[in-house]
């Protein structure tokens, strides 16, 4: 017999499985779709209403006329609240060697490359030491998201890593953390990147401050992208100091 999950439970599951469906297929996802995706013990019909809850919740929304649903920004908020830290640093681990390295403008290349690389989003460092340096690479990853096909997002946000970038760097300073923390939306509080999401982390100490950032679509693979931020950030914590 399975287990007995009350109504909370299966709301926060189904929302799970729609995210992650979502995430993957970048298409409205259906009550039959998870059914047979995930063989559910419940029905769809059951599926259906959960669905029909969640939606009144704004937490997943209609598309057009599609039977299916996709998350909302509000639902990719409650998502991410639930994710455990705990799992960035085994979920997946980016491999960085600097042992050839010579110079801080090869570690924040190298690092950024790195990053990009693994999680398939924008990566952005900035460290602050006896003066100021900011980067970005992986702007190709942008290209590669479905949701920046709109020519008018992608126009804003490549303004705002060309034009404004000194705005951008100060907001991610500004929400730097040890910890990793994600800006999804309007959290941002910057109009050209208000269709994306940011997760970040950093250090400071007495010498340095260093933040690194991925800026991908609100659809981003939070998982993938936090534990590749944080393995690049802990090798970055241990190395850089060396460099500045």
């Amino acid at each position: 017999m399975g287990k007995t999950i009350n109504k909370k439970e299966r709301e926060a599951e189904i929302l799970e499985l729609i995210i992650s469906s979502y995430i993957r297929e970048s298409k409205p996802i259906s009550s039959s779709y998870l059914c047979s995706e995930y063989d559910l013990d419940y029905s769809s019909a059951t599926v259906r209403s959960v669905m029909h809850n969640l939606e009144e919740k704004g937490l997943i929304a209609h598309i057009h006329t599609s039977s299916g649903r996709v998350p909302t920004k509000e639902g990719f908020k409650y998502y991410v609240a639930t994710l455990n830290p705990e799992r960035f640093g085994t979920f997946y681990n980016v491999e960085l060697d600097f042992s050839s390295l010579t110079s801080l403008h090869q570690i924040m290349q190298y690092s950024l490359d790195s990053l990009s690389s693994a999680s398939g989003y924008t990566s952005l460092l900035g460290i602050n030491a006896k003066d100021s340096r900011f980067s970005f690479r992986g702007t190709r990853c942008i290209l590669n998201q479905p949701e920046f096909e709109d020519i008018k997002v992608l126009r804003n946000i490549f303004y705002a890593l060309e034009v404004k970038i000194d705005k951008l760097q100060k907001i991610l300073f500004n929400f730097m953390s040890e910890k990793v923390r994600v800006l999804i939306g309007n959290d941002i509080d910057f109009s050209e990147i208000s269709e994306c999401s940011l997760v970040l982390s950093g250090f400071k100490d007495e010498d340095i401050s260093l933040v690194l950032a991925l800026l991908g679509p609100v659809r981003m693979n939070y998982l993938r992208a936090a534990s590749c931020l944080y393995s690049v950030k802990n090798q970055l914590k241990d190395s850089v100091h060396n460099f500045v």
